[in-house]
């Protein structure tokens, strides 16, 4: 009895493993594990070889479908089309470190970071429709721009001597300088404003490890702090900001940690964090919520596409494929459409390239 028990056990565990491998007939092997795959699309991407060497900025006209992308090396603002066609070039803009559009997108104001002004160009002609100083003497130069319910704010300075002012627009321009006590910034930090947070003006140290992000309330004519944190989820210095539509979600890019965080505006918590890799240099949100999420690899993807609190990327682009572009700091920004996503690559010094996504 038992060994034809033990003969039966063996012949069942043998059946079985035959059956797994597909050695008996009509017996269906087990199925193999599967996995879906984290990228289901590679985008479309045209690129252009711009007539600059550097980036500071780049803004988008939703009405004349103009891309303005500004060079503070050589003092000049270069506009695009949508494909990436060069339509102008601008000069004589010492310093361009930053652009803001109008809300009626007729006026591209442009900081003068070596001009210690702001000026206001005409969309439609590229003709300055006024240059408003912003002092002299010690450095007063605007690096960033941020509009905020009919005032421009704008930073400038150098190293602890930083600070905020601000250009109230209207029939009397008046332009006002340190805003906050001395030492509150180790350089002019980047700022970020939206319509959908009116009243608000976020700030971010770019210039130290320190990695503070602030949130200041400036309907009064000045900044009030709202919320401020140092290295929100391990950040350092900060090379790009974006809102999500809503308003409700920050996006801070550091170069390390090696992945995208969304913020909580309220408190500046960690609400989630995208997998890309190193080095992340910027960040783009769609007006339907896609978050572009961009890194400086020498060689690889450079662009990753996520849904909103998605894992793992939808797609991923690679710029330059068997290249080493370098995805430049506040280098990627969206059409108002969402169906191009515009990048910009360089080394310092070298000519630039213009990529036109179309996811």
């Amino acid at each position: 009895m038992r060994r034809s028990r033990l003969r039966a056990v063996l012949g069942a565990l043998l059946l079985t493993l035959l059956t797994l491998l597909g050695a008996v007939p009509g017996a269906a092997a087990a199925p193999a594990a599967t996995t879906t795959p984290a990228v289901t699309t590679t985008p479309a991407v045209t690129t252009t070889t711009l007539p600059i060497q550097y980036h500071t900025d780049t803004a988008v006209d939703p009405v004349r479908r103009r891309l303005y992308i500004a060079d503070r090396v050589s003092g000049s603002v270069v506009v695009t089309d949508f494909d990436g066609r060069i339509v102008r070039t601008l000069t004589g803009l010492p310093g361009a470190a930053d652009l803001v559009l109008s809300p009626d997108a007729r006026t591209l104001y442009v900081a003068l970071s070596l001009g210690d002004a702001i000026v206001a160009l005409d969309t439609a002609t590229y003709r300055t429709k006024a240059r408003h100083p912003t002092g002299t003497g010690a450095p007063t130069g605007p690096v960033r721009l941020a509009l905020v319910d009919g005032t421009l704010w704008f930073s400038y300075g150098e190293q602890w001597e930083s600070n905020l002012g601000s250009l109230t627009l209207g029939r009397r321009p008046a332009v006002r300088l340190a805003h906050l006590p001395p030492g509150t910034w180790p350089g002019p930090p980047l700022l970020l404003s939206s319509p959908t947070v009116p009243g608000l003006l976020i700030a971010a140290d770019q210039h130290s490890t320190g990695g503070t992000v602030t949130v200041y309330d400036v309907t009064s004519g000045a900044p009030v702090l709202r919320t401020t944190k140092d290295n929100p989820g391990g950040i350092s210095d900060v090379h790009d900001l974006a809102l999500s539509p809503d308003g409700q979600t920050l996006f801070a890019v550091s170069g390390a940690p090696y992945h995208h965080l969304a913020l909580r505006l309220a408190d500046l918590s960690v609400e989630h964090v995208y997998p890309t890799g190193s080095y992340p240099t910027a960040v783009a949100l769609s007006p339907q919520g896609t978050i572009a999420a961009g890194i400086d690899r020498s060689y690889g993807e450079d662009v990753f596409l996520f849904a909103p609190g998605a894992d793992a990327p939808s797609q991923v682009v690679d710029l330059d494929p068997g290249a080493a572009p370098s995805l430049r700091p506040h280098g990627l920004i969206w059409s108002p459409d969402g169906t191009r996503l515009f990048a910009l690559t360089g080394e310092y010094l070298a000519p630039l390239a213009l990529h036109v996504i179309r996811p």
